[in-house]
């Protein structure tokens, strides 16, 4: 009889301790369950956002630094983003996003081109205006090159950040060429002489000599122009540089009345490129100052048959 009641004392505490072990043992599965998937489904997005409150709490942008010397310019972009929406008035910041929008931009085409080059002077701007130590001088050389990246119309802006980089001791192997490009095509051909002497100190590259010669001729310097033209028929290897100085000189010996010499120029012009309709028009011009206007209107119009909207062509032929 003891041990009967011995047996029935014993037995349901034992039932009773593995129910209360499942109970806990639930319990803790569905608390770890909740740990989980508040932490550990999405971790690549909570290390994210760990990783942006470190480097916005202690102003660290040297991984954003790294990226950008790199040439990782999407990078910089896509890192660089979250950052500055959170202190958009962070100069470094807005220098570094700057300068990645600037350099992914050669890369576009078209309006989003455009866009990206806005996008970059925007931030390059605004960093400026916001740099307490002044603006490093390499970044008015990337705001410089950005206008001149967008077209003629910001060529002054351009011309502007450049001559301030050079003068705040930043100079880029094409700085003076790019302000000298600026300025020739803004028609300011006393500038834009100026600047193609100083690149051609810096390297003396025949598209510059060409671009010397063209802005002389257009002051009207011919005999400057004229040396720096004969300079590239003898000299360059590039058949478009030599068509255009062989026919640039011949303009000037048309405009000085030698027509021999023009013309031997100009069909020079046409072995290089027999369609070019720039050398029948002049040769045009010049029958027609010699009396021969049959073969006049006959270069005239095979001017006008290569390029219809040669205006010259058309105003000598109606």
């Amino acid at each position: 009889m003891n041990n009967i009641k011995y047996s029935r004392y014993y037995y349901k505490p034992k039932k009773r301790k593995k129910k209360l072990i499942l109970i806990l043992l639930l319990f803790f599965i569905l608390i770890g369950g909740a740990v989980y998937s508040l932490f550990f489904l999405d971790a690549s997005s909570f290390a994210s956002r760990l990783v942006i409150t470190y480097r916005l709490l202690f102003n660290d942008f040297r991984y954003i630094e790294r990226n950008l010397e790199e040439g990782n310019y999407t990078v910089v972009i896509n890192d660089g983003g979250p950052l500055l929406s959170k202190k958009p008035y962070n100069p470094r910041l807005l220098r570094y996003l700057g300068e990645a929008y600037y350099y992914i931009s050669s890369n576009l085409t078209g309006k989003e081109k455009d866009e990206t080059l806005a996008q970059a002077i925007r931030l390059l701007r605004k960093s400026m205006v916001l740099s307490e130590g002044g603006t490093i001088p390499r970044y008015y050389f990337i705001l410089g090159m950005a206008y001149f990246e967008r077209g003629i119309k910001y060529y002054e802006l351009a011309a502007m950040y450049l001559t301030d980089a050079i003068k705040s001791g930043y100079v880029d192997k094409k700085s003076y060429e790019i302000i000298g490009l600026c300025y020739y095509r803004l028609k300011a051909y006393d500038s834009a002489i100026s600047y193609f002497k100083k690149a051609m100190e810096v390297s003396k590259k025949d598209i510059t000599r060409l671009f010397l010669a063209s802005s002389y001729k257009e002051k009207g310097m011919f005999e400057s122009a004229s040396k720096e033209f004969d300079y590239l028929i003898k000299n360059t290897d590039d058949d478009a540089i030599r068509e255009e100085a062989l026919s640039q000189s011949a303009w000037i010996d048309f405009k000085e009345e030698r027509y021999e010499d023009a013309k031997k120029k100009l069909m020079k012009v046409l072995e290089i490129d027999s369609n070019s309709d720039f050398a029948h028009y002049l040769i045009g011009n010049i029958y027609e100052k010699e009396g021969d206007i049959i073969s006049a209107r006959k270069e005239w119009r095979t001017a006008l048959r290569i390029n219809p909207k040669n205006i010259d062509a058309i105003k000598k032929l109606y």
